[in-house]
């Protein structure tokens, strides 16, 4: 029996992946309960399942993966399959559906062509269609089938067929290893494909933006340590990729996960190629995450996700934060040991007004978060705030926006996916969510990519003003022409990200196609930050913006400090800059553990700095357009562009001179490009 599993991603646009260790795991129960009965292929790229469904030996059965990403993708490739080989049954599976018996018919029926899904953690329901299979000697259309299967949801004749399965063991004893088995080896040659980690299911809490704690999957399952220690040791040994994702969604919630950490930490010192790694927190469970933040020292940078500080909405969405108390203990520490923390905040959850989700970024900034990531709440078909129930009782609407690289032109055809937001609730209005998303951008400017931060703690040491309150002030209407026009042009595009409907959305790119692609899809905030890095004047306007909420001369030496540190691309790299006996004053407050050996500042990048960045920027044409070029190599480092710095006698090395971009005719470049107008 010929299997086809894909795990499909958007590949029209190059781009790094995660290796599909959902789709490896089914091939591995598959191969160990069924042997040679079964020959299977694991598909990541669109282009190449399209390419071996066109030759004449058709697959027996094709299982996708759905998620939010690559639904449209999926559907699109469901109906070629049942074009050019109509006997291939296919089955889905994954989390991208409604779990109620309404819900998964309306799914089932709205994506015809699917045969069969497999509800929740797939291997299982995957092995008992297959075993179906065998006993009747031929795969089987659902047209056909004659029995219920189960933990498979299929529709016949109008009629949902599902019998759910239950009682899980705790120890997943019974699903070999992808990794070890080497099923995954082609997923692991190149810097191109992310490993991705897995060491346990399920989530004991219970929000209702989330599926990962929904009923069907609330009690956490653990795959055995030793099988999960060797995975770290194999996939080390294999995969040269500097970055990693754990999938687990609470790691450190059990004991054991210290274990894992310490495997981690020891294979990054001893291959020494892992350099970061991507991981969802314990929600709540403080004395683990603070031991194994310890553990991990910078190859992880905490975090603290508090969605809303909001008790109502707290209890509105089933959200179980870490209490107060544990959460300042837990940032006490790790800012005493120099550790970046960040949270994430999100925007548009039932309950959730205006000055509630303003009152939730106060306090973040007050615990001193070093970065506050804030989102708008997509709504996930599956979890409990997706349901019609939700939607009604608190009056979300929604709007549509195209996932950023999820599309492309496949078979001739152009496909785009895209999420589902809350766009205004009960609670807020659209026009108070789009002030939101401008105030956003400059907290992540100012605060997160610290372009302002020192001004923005010096106000708050010296007239404890809220940085949040300091920017509110700073964007409102009137206190520059130029930052005004800025602000403007930058709703303008934000605005024009959403459709009210997802054949608008479609209809829209489709349209415009040829020059969406040879313009490029490119990311509002990375856009209109680099706009800043490229004009030096817009950043002066800007950071003069900020210092004018509380003009003194000790401001605007800081506002000067938040200038030198900028690298901008005709300026050279290393430079020295003098201050003030004052602004050294001040400076000193901010950074009370900096050594001042002198009132000279010396602004200094790493080793290999100017290579890497003019590699990006060549690779992107930056030439031809700089501020297209300057995007996306802002995707990568965007932390970079801002220097370090020491008040030292005499600097690491002296000043070069060098500027960024080569030989690059900037300036010719520069004006027509980077001016504030509207573009898409």
């Amino acid at each position: 029996m010929k299997i086809y599993l894909a795990d499909l991603v958007h590949d029209y646009l190059s781009g790094n992946y995660i290796v599909p260790l959902n789709i490896g795991l089914i091939a591995t129960y598959l191969k160990e309960k069924f042997g040679n009965n079964v020959e299977i292929k694991l598909f990541k790229s669109p282009e190449k399942l399209i390419e071996e469904l066109q030759k004449s030996s058709k697959p027996d059965i094709v299982g996708f993966s759905s998620y939010t990403w690559n639904q449209e993708l999926n559907r699109h490739l469901m109906n070629m399959i049942s074009t050019e080989s109509p006997k291939t049954v296919i089955v889905a599976g994954g989390p991208h559906i409604r779990t109620d018996p309404d819900g998964i018919k309306m799914h089932l029926n709205d994506l015809a062509n699917i045969d069969y899904y497999c509800m929740f953690e797939g291997e299982i329901p995957f092995g008992n269609l297959i075993e179906y299979f065998l006993s009747k000697k031929q795969v089987v259309k659902k047209s056909f089938c004659d029995k219920e299967i189960s933990g498979v949801a299929y529709v016949k004749n109008d009629k949902l067929f599902y019998p759910v399965i239950t009682n899980q063991e705790r120890i997943i004893n019974d699903i070999p290893s992808p990794y070890l088995s080497g099923v995954l080896d082609e997923f692991l040659e190149t810097n191109q494909w992310i490993p991705i980690m897995e060491t346990n299911r399920g989530c004991p809490y219970s929000c209702t933006f989330c599926v990962w704690g929904i009923s069907a999957l609330d009690k956490v399952r653990v795959f055995p340590l030793e099988r999960s220690l060797q995975e770290i040791e194999y996939v080390s040994k294999k995969s040269p990729s500097r970055h990693w994702v754990f999938s687990d969604a609470n790691f450190g919630i059990l004991p054991r996960d210290l274990d894992i950490a310490e495997k981690i930490k020891e294979v990054s010192q001893k291959y020494g190629k892992l350099k970061w790694l991507q991981v969802w927190w314990a929600k709540n469970s403080s004395k683990h995450t603070l031991q194994i933040s310890k553990i991990f020292g910078d190859l992880v940078d905490p975090l603290a996700a508090v969605q809303t500080l909001d008790k109502t909405v707290l209890k509105i969405i089933k959200r179980d934060n870490i209490n107060i108390n544990s959460m300042t203990d837990l940032l006490e520490y790790w800012n005493k040991e120099n550790i970046k923390v960040s949270t994430d905040v999100l925007v548009g959850l039932p309950g959730e007004s205006l000055e509630s989700h303003l009152q939730t970024l106060r306090k973040s900034l007050e615990f001193g978060f070093s970065e506050i990531s804030t989102g708008n709440i997509t709504l996930l078909p599956g979890s409990e705030m997706e349901s019609e129930q939700t939607r009604e009782t608190f009056g979300l609407k929604t709007k549509f926006r195209l996932i950023s690289g999820c599309y492309g032109m496949y078979g001739g055809t152009p496909i785009f996916d895209f999420e589902e937001s809350v766009r205004s609730s009960n609670d807020i209005k659209e026009e108070e969510m789009h002030y939101l998303r401008v105030l956003h951008f400059f907290i992540w400017v100012f605060w997160n990519l610290a372009i302002g931060k020192t001004l923005l703690q010096w106000i708050q040491m010296e007239y404890g003003k809220n940085p949040l309150d300091v920017l509110i002030d700073m964007i409102k209407p009137g206190t520059s022409p130029e930052l005004e026009k800025f602000v403007t042009e930058f709703d303008i595009e934000a605005r024009s990200e959403w459709f009210d409907t997802p054949n608008e959305l479609i209809k829209h790119y489709t349209e415009n196609f040829d020059q969406f692609i040879a313009e490029g899809y490119l990311k509002l905030n990375l856009k209109h930050l680099a706009k800043i890095f490229l004009d030096k004047k817009l950043t002066k306007f800007l950071i003069d913006a900020l210092v004018n909420q509380y003009p003194s001369n000790i401001s605007k030496q800081l506002g000067k400090f938040c200038y030198d540190r900028i690298v901008f691309l005709d300026s050279p790299i290393s430079k020295k800059s003098e201050y003030s006996e004052d602004g050294i004053n001040a400076l000193k407050k901010i950074y009370p553990d900096m050594n001042f050996e002198s009132n000279i500042c010396f602004f200094e990048q790493k080793e290999g700095f100017k290579e890497t960045i003019d590699y990006e920027l060549k690779k992107f044409e930056f030439d031809k357009d700089p501020l297209r070029a300057l995007t996306l190599t802002l995707e990568s480092y965007r932390k970079r562009f801002l220097n370090d710095f020491s008040f030292s006698l005499t600097g690491r090395k002296e000043s070069t001179g060098e500027t960024l971009g080569g030989s690059f005719e900037y300036h010719a470049q520069l004006e027509p490009t980077t001016s504030i107008e509207h573009t898409n």
